[in-house]
């Protein structure tokens, strides 16, 4: 089982919620806004970080922070609260069905929606399932965060960057592929799958092609959490199966500078040889920054400062 997958399949345990931490003080002059943007209709939840002196008619950078694989909004808020002490607009992220931001919906009672109603109102039970790891439907949220940025009071709608870690600096490099308004992006220990996977169509496996078969003849949605975990579980494999972020590096325009932040000490994934990999298919602006420790030891002082600065520094140099 490759690294992604190991990672989604944790994810996908019962998780045991520790006691969140004291959060440490803003940086002096940093203000912070509660937000919701809408991604497929769903209400998502970002906190904006605004730097001192911010004003209406200010032109400032901006950046989308994305939290890495079964992580929320409030795991990286300390590098949002740095983006913005150095004049960065920072806007950290919960992905639809995490944290605080709204779920999937699925209709329980059978209504009628065909193309002989232009318009329909309906009173109907609903279900809503959360914690589904789903890359693509990911992807989407962080782009349609950049999209709410790009309308903030005060942010340059032309210098706009993303940031994501683990699994979502892979999300990073299908962003900046796909969405030309991404000019600078940093992606911290990320995993890109598909480096050593040959270009071409998805074959699903026996096992694969009988999931895919049951999800589109299986009807309404989990009634239940045992089945909602199943069918998560059951999805993120299928989802992960065909998400290989490597493939898209080449795709990423001149106009996109990129940074690659990895753990030299990372025993897990080989994030260096990956990245340094990725950056040779750059056009633009690229770099690989090694930090001294492991993934984890980035939230710790000293490597967390060192990766913080960084990024910091490139979104400054590019946007």
């Amino acid at each position: 089982m490759n690294h992604a997958s190991s990672i989604a399949l944790a994810c996908l345990l019962p998780m045991v919620v520790a006691a969140q931490p004291a959060k440490p003080p803003l940086p002096d002059g940093v203000l912070t806004r509660d937000v919701r943007f809408f991604s497929e209709g769903v209400a998502c939840f970002g906190r904006i970080f605004l730097p001192r002196g911010l004003t209406p008619t200010s032109k400032a950078a901006a950046v989308v922070l994305a939290p890495g694989w079964g992580e929320t909004e409030a795991t990286i808020e300390q590098y949002a609260a740095r983006f913005a002490s150095r004049g960065l607009v920072a806007m950290a992220i919960d992905y639809r069905g995490w944290g605080k931001s709204g779920g999937f919906l699925y209709l329980v009672d059978p209504i009628r929606w065909d193309d002989r109603l232009r318009f329909s109102q309906h009173t109907a039970r609903m279900r809503i399932r959360r914690k589904r790891l789903l890359p693509e439907a990911q992807v989407l949220d962080i782009r349609n965060a950049i999209s709410y940025l790009q309308g903030e009071p005060g942010v340059d709608r032309a210098r706009i960057g993303v940031w994501g870690t683990d699994m979502a600096g892979g999300h990073v490099v299908v962003a900046a592929a796909t969405d030309s308004r991404i000019k600078a992006a940093v992606a911290q220990v990320p995993i890109i799958e598909g480096r050593d996977l040959p270009r071409k169509a998805f074959a699903p496996s026996p096992s694969q092609q009988a999931a895919m078969v049951r999800l589109a003849r299986s009807g309404q949605a989990p009634a239940g959490i045992i089945a909602a975990e199943a069918r998560n579980d059951e999805e993120t494999k299928l989802a992960l199966a065909e998400y290989h972020p490597f493939w898209y590096a080449d795709a990423i325009p001149a106009t996109t500078a990129v940074l690659f932040v990895v753990a030299e000490k990372d025993a897990t994934v080989n994030n260096d040889a990956h990245a340094v990999a990725a950056s040779k298919l750059l056009k633009g602006p690229n770099g690989v920054a090694s930090v001294s420790g492991a993934p984890h030891s980035l939230a710790m002082p000293g490597a967390f400062e060192t990766a913080v600065d960084a990024a910091a520094a490139w979104f400054l140099k590019y946007l």
